[in-house]
C-alpha cells in the first residue's frame, strides 16, 4: 500500500511538472460603439451627400476577436509556440471573414536564445509600424486608418497589407533594446516557376526607456507573369515625456509600374494622460500621390482624429472618438470626398 501511494505521488508530481511546461490560453476582446458617419462627394459642380444614420458597429478601437495561444517547454531554453486568432462582428455575431476560420492569425513556430521562427498567416512589419507609431493605433477614428487603411478611398491610393498568408518570419532576440526581423511570404499565386505574390520584408528597431524607433523595407511581387514589384519604406519614432507621448511615422510606396504611382504620407500623434484612469489620443496626417514617370501630383488626402479613453479597469474601457478625412483628386475635373465619423463605445478584454 505504501509503495502504491508513493508511486501515485511520483506520477502526480511528474504530471504536474509536465502540465507546468505547457500552456494553452483562451483570450480575446469585444468592442462595439454607437456612432454615425457621413460623406460628401464633389465632382465638378455636383455635390452628393450620404447620411446612413446612427448605427451600432463592431470594432471602434480594436477589431473584436477571440483566440488560442500556447507554448510547450522543450527543454534547453527551446519552446514550441502557436497562435490561432479569429475576428468577428460583435454587433451581429457573424464572422469577420466567412471564408476563413482564423482570419487574423494562424501560426506555429519555435523560440529560444536565437529569437523566434514562425510559420503561417501573420502581421506584416509595415502594419506593426503604422499601428505602433500612432497614438490611436489603427482604430476607426485614427489618422493612420484614414491615410494607410485597407479600405482606401480610391484605387489610386495604395495601402500596406495588414497580414500575409504563407509567411516565414524570423525575429531576433532583444539585444540591449535593438531587435531585427525578416519576413518571407512564399509566392503561391503564379504558374510553375513564377513566384507571383512573393513578399520580402526586413525590419530593425530600438526601444529602450522613453525612446522607440523602427524602420521597415518591403518588396512585393505582383500577381501574374511579368508583373511589377511594389516597394515600400516606413520609419516610425516616439518619445514618452510622461506628461505626453509623441509619435511620428512616414511611409513611402511605389507600385513599380512603368506608368505607375508613388505615394508618400505621414502621421503625427500624441497621447496625453488625464488623471489616473483617462487619456486623450489625437493625431493628424497627410498623403500625396504622384506619377512615377513625371513626378506630377494628382491626388492627396488629409485626416485628423481624436479619442478619449476612460479605463474602468485593466480590462474594460469606455471611449469616445471622432475623425475627419478629405480626399482630393487633382485632374481635369476636380473631385473630392469628405468623410466624418464619431461614436461612443466600450471595449472589454478577456
Amino acid at each position: 500500500m505504501k509503495k502504491t501511494v508513493a508511486a501515485l505521488a511520483v506520477l502526480s508530481a511528474v504530471a504536474g511538472a509536465a502540465h507546468a511546461q505547457s500552456s494553452v490560453n483562451l483570450y480575446g476582446l469585444v468592442d462595439v460603439f454607437v456612432g454615425k458617419s457621413t460623406s460628401e462627394i464633389t465632382l465638378g459642380s455636383s455635390v452628393a451627400k450620404t447620411d446612413p444614420g446612427t448605427s451600432l458597429t463592431s470594432g471602434g478601437l480594436n477589431g473584436s476577436r477571440w483566440g488560442l495561444r500556447g507554448s510547450e517547454d522543450l527543454g534547453g531554453g527551446l519552446k514550441a509556440n502557436f497562435q490561432l486568432e479569429s475576428g468577428f462582428n460583435a454587433d451581429t455575431g457573424n464572422s469577420a471573414d466567412a471564408g476563413r476560420l482564423f482570419n487574423r492569425t494562424s501560426k506555429v513556430g519555435l523560440s529560444g536564445g536565437f529569437g523566434s521562427v514562425e510559420f503561417g498567416r501573420q502581421y506584416t512589419h509595415m502594419f506593426l509600424l503604422v499601428d505602433g507609431f500612432d497614438a490611436q493605433g489603427t482604430s476607426t477614428f485614427s489618422a493612420t486608418s484614414a491615410i494607410f487603411g485597407p479600405a482606401a478611398l480610391s484605387s489610386v491610393m495604395m495601402s500596406p497589407a495588414y497580414r500575409r498568408d504563407n509567411m516565414i518570419q524570423y525575429t531576433s532576440p532583444d539585444m540591449g533594446g535593438f531587435t531585427a526581423g525578416l519576413q518571407y511570404a512564399l509566392g503561391e499565386n503564379g504558374a510553375p516557376g513564377v513566384s507571383a505574390g512573393r513578399a520580402v520584408s526586413v525590419s530593425a528597431g530600438y526601444a529602450n526607456g522613453p525612446v522607440a524607433v523602427q524602420g521597415v523595407y518591403e518588396s512585393v511581387k505582383g500577381v501574374g507573369s511579368g508583373a511589377a514589384t511594389a516597394k515600400s519604406f516606413g520609419l516610425g519614432a516616439s518619445y514618452d515625456f510622461s506628461v505626453v507621448k509623441v509619435l511620428a511615422q512616414i511611409v513611402n510606396q511605389k507600385d513599380g509600374l512603368v506608368n505607375g504611382s508613388e505615394e508618400a504620407g505621414y502621421v503625427l500623434s500624441a497621447v496625453v494622460p488625464v488623471a489616473d484612469s483617462g487619456s486623450v489620443h489625437l493625431g493628424l496626417g497627410a498623403q500625396t500621390v504622384k506619377a512615377s514617370a513625371t513626378g506630377i501630383r494628382y491626388a492627396k488626402n488629409s485626416s485628423a482624429g481624436v479619442e478619449y479613453h476612460h479605463n474602468l479597469s485593466k480590462r474594460t474601457t469606455l471611449y469616445a472618438g471622432m475623425t475627419r478625412l478629405k480626399f482630393e483628386l487633382e485632374s481635369t475635373v476636380s473631385a473630392s470626398v469628405k468623410d466624418r465619423a464619431y461614436g461612443l463605445g466600450i471595449r472589454h478584454k478577456f
